[in-house]
């Protein structure tokens, strides 16, 4: 197998352990929070960052074999084209912000030297940000983002509704319309009867007098950057960087003299 085929294969073992991991354990869940003693109830949202940090880690070794994966089938297409050895040391796919400067800074050097099957394949390609293919150039940006500061994970509340919190928890005091859910200490607070003593006591209600339950919701979990907003959820985000790469990959590989 080929190195880049090699580094494919990589970016999906950890895109399964991602997956393993959002299946076995939650980033983000949406609590509620009775104070029994008062009777003061809310909900919020709430992280779990030790969870958090190990999907930022495999987010960052997924991205970073693709983007090694595309870098990897580059050069093997092109290093013996390279005039010089410092020419050859700076290989790397390339990634460019328009069109225009993608034909003129890239298609007439390099590529152009190989074939034009090659600059052909490598044109269709679209690996610029303005009209191209915003999967490769995700790739890559993200990439370098990762080299600095890990890639957080974010909690998307957009899903939740006032219905759905309505049949969760019959008191919530919203039965319908817009209103906002996110990450927030405390997003909705009401009051209900509180209890007496001997009514704490009887339900074995703990010695602070609140209990926190876990509501029953789905909460989606995206990524969203310096470089972009992927409101997809990240495993299938992920997968799709994959499908792209691999794509970027064959095309590539069938062109390379």
């Amino acid at each position: 197998m080929d190195s880049s085929s090699l580094k494919i294969s990589r970016a999906e073992k950890h895109l399964s352990d991602l997956c393993s991991l959002l299946k076995r354990k939650k980033p983000f869940s949406y609590c509620l929070e009775t104070n029994f003693k008062t009777g003061e109830r809310a909900t919020y949202a709430k992280k779990n960052e030790q969870v958090c940090n190990q999907t930022a880690i495999l987010i960052g070794d997924v991205v970073h074999n693709l983007r090694c994966a595309l870098d990897h089938v580059y050069w093997d297409c092109t290093n013996k084209f390279a005039k010089s050895e410092g020419e050859k040391n700076k290989i790397q796919f390339p990634i460019c912000n328009d069109e225009k400067g993608f034909r003129e800074s890239v298609l007439t050097g390099l590529p152009k030297r190989v074939s034009a099957e090659f600059s052909d394949a490598l044109e269709g390609l679209k690996p610029y940000r303005n009209g191209g293919n915003l999967k490769l150039c995700a790739t890559h940006d993200l990439d370098v983002l990762d080299k600095h500061k890990l890639l957080i994970p974010v909690g998307d509340y957009t899903s939740l509704s006032a219905e759905r919190m309505k049949a969760l928890v019959p008191d919530f005091p919203i039965a319908s319309g817009e209103f906002g859910f996110g990450c927030n200490r405390r997003d909705i607070v009401w009051s209900i009867k509180p209890m007496t003593w001997t009514q704490r006591r009887k339900a074995k209600i703990p010695p602070s007098n609140i209990k926190e339950q876990e509501l029953n919701v789905t909460v989606n979990v995206v990524l969203r950057s310096e470089v972009g907003e992927f409101n997809e959820p990240v495993d299938a985000f992920l997968a799709g960087l994959v499908s792209e790469v691999k794509t970027a990959v064959q095309v590539l590989s069938a062109a390379k003299p």
